[in-house]
């Protein structure tokens, strides 16, 4: 049986573009591995350090192995928020990016927005507490606040390399 000219047609602009959606899928993947790798890394080595020493700190009267469970306690949690807050994460990150690109040294995250705020969340406890950025914010209305976040670029492609994490990759927009 001979197959119809137009179906092979058909197919092979099916095949294609399967292939094309394929490989974006594949560089989609690619860069949301780079962006957990990085959390991860931020998370065992910068946020989830910092608490398990306040943990420590503070546990007076705790045996040696409770801390321990605790701190482990601590890292789960902050590599659950990693994954938790990974596609708000690469979104501010690349927000932040074009605004300096353009000339701009911070951009301004609204907590009324849902998206904006998981940003401004992600950015803040993966970027400000360690030292990688700076925020501040002002109330807009009681109990609402937009935060205007400022990025270390340098300091943040420093780690970046440590964690042997591609930054250019997340920063591309796809």
């Amino acid at each position: 049986m001979t197959v119809p000219r137009s179906l092979n047609v058909c197919d092979n602009w099916t095949a294609s573009g399967l292939r094309q959606e394929m490989a974006s899928d594949r560089g989609q993947r690619r860069v949301a591995d780079e962006v957990q790798r990085l959390l991860h890394y931020l998370a065992e080595h910068y946020t989830g350090r910092e608490e398990a020493k306040d943990l420590e700190r503070s546990s007076a009267g705790l045996e040696e192995h409770e801390i321990a469970v605790e701190q482990r306690r601590v890292m789960r949690r902050e590599h659950q928020l990693a994954d938790k807050l990974a596609r708000a994460f690469q979104r501010g990150l690349r927000r932040a990016y074009e605004a300096s690109r353009a000339g701009g040294n911070a951009i301004t995250l609204d907590d009324r927005k849902r998206d904006e705020n998981e940003m401004a969340e992600a950015l803040i406890h993966f970027l400000v507490g360690p030292g990688l950025a700076k925020s501040t914010s002002r109330e807009t209305e009681p109990m609402h606040y937009q935060y205007i976040i400022s990025i270390d670029w340098d300091a943040l492609a420093r780690v970046a390399q440590e964690a042997q994490v591609d930054l250019a990759a997340l920063l591309e927009d796809r």
